[in-house]
């Protein structure tokens, strides 16, 4: 009867530890590149959950006939990334139904829907002209939203600590009528 040898395969310990230190100098060569990509997607994403706000905003003010305001969420437990500057949206928003059209939400005004801060974006409110606004959005029957005398307004968002002429960075131009429009730039003109 023949006799078969066998033989074993696999990895020795070398091989493997070789291996694993290659991977991980690829990938600390790799991470890097990737940051540019990770920020422009989340200034993405607050972008397009901030428009879906100014939606959301316009169709319950049809709904309800008018009186309803979207307010920036001032510092909180959570987040502490606007200080005294009251244009900063970094800690997130709300739209509630303001009875009185105050621009506050009072005790028995129902809160529609609650943002939370965005993850390592800041979101600055100005007018068209860049202007620095403080005021809510109010939103009327006919869906026409306005903030003070400013009828246009922007967000300009960027990741945080940076300027709004990376290339990361957004602005949400809008419109009276409620026109809104995505510009790839956060300095960029709405007019």
């Amino acid at each position: 009867m023949p006799r078969y040898k066998h033989r074993v395969q696999g990895f020795t310990a070398i091989e493997l530890m070789v291996t694993v230190a290659v991977l991980a100098i690829l990938a600390a060569v790799a991470a890097p590149s990737f940051n540019p990509l990770i920020e422009r997607w989340r200034v993405r994403q607050v972008s397009e959950e901030l428009q879906s706000t100014l939606y959301f905003a316009r169709s319950e003010a049809v709904k309800r006939s008018g009186g309803i305001t979207i307010l920036r969420n001032g510092d909180t437990g959570d987040c502490a990334a606007v200080g005294s500057d009251t244009s900063l949206w970094s800690c997130g928003w709300i739209v509630f139904a303001d009875a009185n059209n105050d621009g506050v939400q009072d005790s028995g005004e129902d809160t529609l829907q609650q943002v939370s801060a965005p993850a390592k974006v800041s979101v600055k409110f100005t007018d068209s002209s860049n202007a620095d606004l403080s005021g809510p959005i109010h939103v009327d029957r006919w869906g026409q939203l306005s903030s003070g005398t400013a009828a246009n307004f922007a967000f300009r968002l960027m990741p945080q600590g940076r300027s709004g002429n990376q290339a990361s960075a957004s602005s949400l131009c809008v419109s009276s009528g409620g026109r809104i429009r995505r510009l790839d730039s956060g300095d960029a003109s709405c007019a």
